[in-house]
């Protein structure tokens, strides 16, 4: 088996090197000779590599292997290599199958059972994983005699990627307590995901006898049989799955796979789009863009709304624009004070620009550190924040103004109001011409001996200059409203973007030139303005200082947690943190919750976690598409989280929260807590296994011989 998995690795190494020479088509697998020929040309190249760029990729942690030797594999291999490789479900694993009980499991035989597959499991986990999920256990009855709270416990740390801890604990959860359907649910869906489906096959057959037509159920059976390769009966159980949710998000997604494997690539696009509607992953987003199919923000699900004016930018008045030389002559002077507000405003945000900005710059640096060393040791960083890919995608539609993306709107509505200026230019013009007569007329008049025709002239003249005004102003307010009105909805839109898609200290710099913006465009954006005509000048009056009005703070709104024994994980806006609780650090498990479990033994999978006995749990087992009261469901992948849902009571009755087709359970809930202890619940909803067998309990039944 090992020799089959390197060689179906070597297939995807030269078949990234052949693309770059060859047109893409179906190639032959490569024979051993042209295997040799291409690792001597990667040798090559590796070995020309300068000794500067050898330093910095061993400076990152990163050693560069010796491919000298070539791996001794043979033709036979290397083509059960490129099976692998090419492969979109899993092969038919009769041995496998053949071992599961044809008897089928009852509550008198259920105990049996499960001592005889924790002896098994348990050989497999790690020693160390073995003393600390005992350490834990026990730690946990102390406080709690309770197999849910147990339970919980357990599917906290899978959920925070202790996947050999959460088995182990349990494991001992069900050995405790067979009654409890949750933990059995929630083993059956952890022995699964970890490689060993058969072992879960008759736990899920008794549960679904037991509770039929439950979805979690159904779709934890249909994924077990999808591992095992009998793809026939996985597409029975999942299809059931769908009937009762049609969004369901793990159940969409292995069907993707199978329509796939049928030749139905417009069915495959269609189930891993409801896989999507029910949780988003970029990892459902690639294999969408690998199927031709680019996503749209109506494929995906978001629950928290736009405001309309978050850093409150129409709170912002300019004074007004005159419309004759009266009304000129005052409000030039609240012009006046307005601007040198605005500047004032503009300069302490510009310092505080710099200091924001320093504050990224380094935030910055220190992730780019962490990518380093985690890369070093084959551990995994978030480059972006959590959910960000999938607030770029929602939230582009809001990027656009009416069928137009922004930056062409925002250069049409730039030539408006550069096109009004230019006519603003030409009203003036024609202004100098009327002002030219008043004083030809007048100057003809005038003279020694000729009456003082003052006050008939300064009336001619203001009459002119109020026409052009009204014209003018008039027509520059209509254009300045209008563009100012389209800012404050782009910037609006844009600090909304940003919260989701950024990391805070970024985000807070965009906050800062988002003000800047608009303060510099409302105080550059201004009217026309005309001296009046008197017979003699009063006394000019000083206006009082302008004060602007403040900016919103914008920051998030949306917070969600979920409380398990083992720890907490919050999600604001985009950014998710998990923390264990206390004395779990205490006993040594590591705070800084790295990823390498996600990486290397878990797969896809959602969580449903509910409040309390309101949420659904009439059957102690949480059905995911008809949850009452409070509930959340995240998604994960082998990144870790990757989506998290909240869900509410619509008051309606069970069935109201699906979240499909437009129905957006839990639509602006602000801040939710969903504590799952004693009385709350989490339920694993398991997702789609790799081709080939892989998890932690791989070796629990060997599927090749060879």
């Amino acid at each position: 088996m090992k020799k089959y998995l390197l060689a179906s690795f070597l297939m995807l190494v030269m078949g990234s090197a052949f693309a770059q020479s060859k047109p893409k088509q179906k190639e032959k697998p490569p024979t051993q000779n042209d295997m040799g020929d291409m690792m001597k040309e990667m040798q090559k190249a590796m070995d020309d590599m300068s000794p500067e760029d050898k330093k910095a990729m061993e400076g990152t942690g990163v050693k560069l292997p010796s491919l000298k030797e070539t791996p001794k594999l043979t033709d036979q291999q290397l083509q059960k290599g490129s099976e692998m490789n090419d492969r979109i479900v899993p092969k038919k694993d009769d041995k496998r199958i053949a071992s599961i009980s044809k008897t089928p499991l009852t509550n008198v035989t259920l105990p049996g059972f499960l001592a005889e597959t924790n002896k098994k499991v348990v050989a497999l986990l790690k020693q160390q994983s073995q003393a600390k999920g005992e350490e834990i256990y026990r730690l946990i009855k102390t406080q709690h005699s309770s197999a849910a709270e147990t339970g919980n416990a357990a599917a906290g740390l899978w959920m925070m990627g202790r996947a050999e801890l959460a088995i182990y604990i349990m494991g001992k959860s069900c050995s405790d307590d067979p009654s409890n359907t949750n933990n059995l649910n929630n083993y059956a869906a952890m022995l699964s995901m970890a490689g060993a489906e058969q072992l879960s096959i008759p736990i899920l057959n008794n549960l679904n006898k037991r509770f039929p037509k439950n979805s979690t159920i159904l779709n934890n059976i249909g994924q077990a049989w999808f591992g095992l390769g009998d793809i026939n009966k996985s597409e029975s159980y999942l299809d059931s799955t769908i009937r009762i949710y049609a969004s369901h998000p793990q159940a969409n997604f292995t069907k993707s796979f199978i329509e796939e494997s049928k030749g139905n690539k417009n069915g495959a696009i269609e189930a891993a789009k409801r896989s999507i509607k029910g949780g988003y992953s970029s990892e459902k987003g690639n294999r969408l863009y690998k199927l031709g199919y680019d996503l749209d923000s109506k494929d995906i699900h978001w629950d928290k709304p736009m405001p309309q004016d978050p850093l409150g930018l129409e709170k912002f008045k300019q004074p007004d624009y005159p419309e004759n030389v009266a009304q000129s002559v005052v409000l030039e002077k609240e012009w006046s004070e307005f601007v040198k507000a605005c500047e004032n405003e503009i300069n302490g945000l510009h310092e505080q620009e710099k200091r924001l900005e320093a504050s990224a710059q380094a935030a910055s640096q220190q992730r780019s550190e962490l990518l380093l060393n985690a890369g070093s040791k084959g551990l995994m960083v978030d480059l972006f924040p959590p959910l960000a890919s999938k607030a770029v995608i929602k939230l582009k539609a809001y990027m656009v103004d009416g069928n137009e993306q922004y930056a062409l709107a925002y250069q049409k509505k730039t030539q408006a109001v550069l096109n009004a200026q230019i006519k603003g230019s030409e009203f003036k013009d024609e202004l100098e011409v009327k002002l030219h007569g008043v004083s030809e007329k007048y100057d003809s008049q005038s003279g020694e001996g000729k009456p003082n025709l003052i006050v008939l002239r300064c009336a001619d003249v203001n009459q002119a200059k109020s026409d052009y005004l009204k014209v003018c102003n008039s027509m520059l307010k209509s254009e300045h409203s209008d563009y100012l009105s389209f800012l404050s909805r782009m910037l609006s839109d844009k600090i909304y973007y940003c919260q989701y898609t950024t990391w805070q200290e970024d985000f807070e710099v965009q906050k800062v030139l988002a003000k800047i913006n608009w303060l510099g465009s409302i105080s550059t954006l201004k009217p026309q303005f005309q001296d009046q005509c008197v017979e003699k000048p009063n006394g000019e009056s000083k206006p009082k200082p302008f004060k602007l009005q403040a900016f919103d703070d914008v920051h998030c709104e949306y917070h969600s947690e979920l409380k398990t024994p083992v720890g907490t994980i919050n999600t604001d806006c985009s950014r998710i943190t998990s923390t264990l609780d206390l004395k779990f650090v205490k006993v040594g498990l590591k705070q800084d919750m790295d990823k390498e479990s996600f990486n290397d033994q878990f797969m896809n999978c959602s969580v449903e976690v509910g409040a309390s006995e309101s949420a659904g749990f009439n059957t102690t087992l949480l059905k995911g598409e008809a949850s009452v009261g409070v509930a959340m469901r995240a998604e994960f992948d082998r990144t870790g989280l990757t989506d998290v849902i909240v869900k509410t009571e619509a008051g309606v009755g069970l069935g109201t929260n699906f979240i499909e087709d437009g129905s957006k359970a839990g639509v602006g809930v602000k801040d939710l807590s969903v504590e799952a202890g004693v009385e709350g619940q989490i339920s694993l909803i398991s997702g789609k296994s790799s081709v080939e067998s892989t998890g932690v309990l791989k070796g629990v039944f060997t599927k090749e011989t060879e």
